[in-house]
């Protein structure tokens, strides 16, 4: 083997390394992050008006951080059901609101409810039901 066909091929090992490198083929795969199904099933007063959203304001990004506008419900007969994927482990509390002019969740009484909570260890429905609606208001800010 000649000198310059030996170089060549110190040359085109760096090279070759460059471009496996520059493709990503080095890299190991981003970390996945397990997420389970969550669906929510919200049980009504009979004397919610049909037309009305419920909403699921809570402390994932998924259901708004806190914050309107939530995560929206669908009306099934007396029943408002949604899904929404939520990272396994995680600890996660919500309030209920009928959005359309921010009426809270209260208890048969009429006091505030305290946030529900849960957490997600998989794939499951959460259910709750609501006593009564409060007066119209500023909603979750």
């Amino acid at each position: 083997m000649n000198l310059s066909l030996c170089a060549k091929w110190f040359l085109l090992v760096p090279l070759v390394g460059v471009v496996l490198a520059g493709c990503g083929a080095i890299e190991p795969p981003p970390p996945s992050y397990p997420h389970a199904t969550v669906s929510f099933d919200v049980t009504v007063p009979p004397d919610t008006p049909p037309d009305v959203v419920v909403t699921v304001v809570g402390s994932d990004p998924s259901l708004g951080s806190d914050t309107a506008p939530g995560f929206r419900l669908r009306r099934d007969g007396a029943h408002y059901l949604g899904t929404v994927r939520l990272p396994v482990g995680t600890e996660v509390s919500y309030a209920l609101w009928v959005d359309e002019a921010w009426r809270p969740e209260l208890s048969a009484e009429g006091s505030p409810v305290p946030r529900h909570s849960f957490r997600v260890d998989g794939d499951m429905t959460v259910t709750a039901s609501v006593e009564r609606w409060g007066e119209p208001g500023q909603g979750p800010q």
